[in-house]
């Protein structure tokens, strides 16, 4: 079974909800849980994407700038 990019969001989001709920002591508003996905998403990108690209610079012998 596949999921498709819109499952995985939700997914993440309800995920999310979750951790909040547990760390709050109540249920996070809407605008909370599109806060905290929004942040995760970014801060995904900047460590995973840093990662990768520092591993591919390696990789090719490149002078690692960061």
């Amino acid at each position: 079974m596949s999921t498709t990019a819109e499952q995985k969001k939700r997914l993440l989001k309800a995920k999310i909800a979750v951790a909040l709920q547990d760390e709050l002591g109540r249920v996070p508003k809407i605008e909370e849980i599109n806060q905290v996905f929004l942040l995760t998403r970014v801060m995904y990108k900047a460590v995973l994407g840093l990662h990768f690209k520092r591993k591919e610079q390696k990789k090719q012998g490149q002078l690692a700038i960061f």
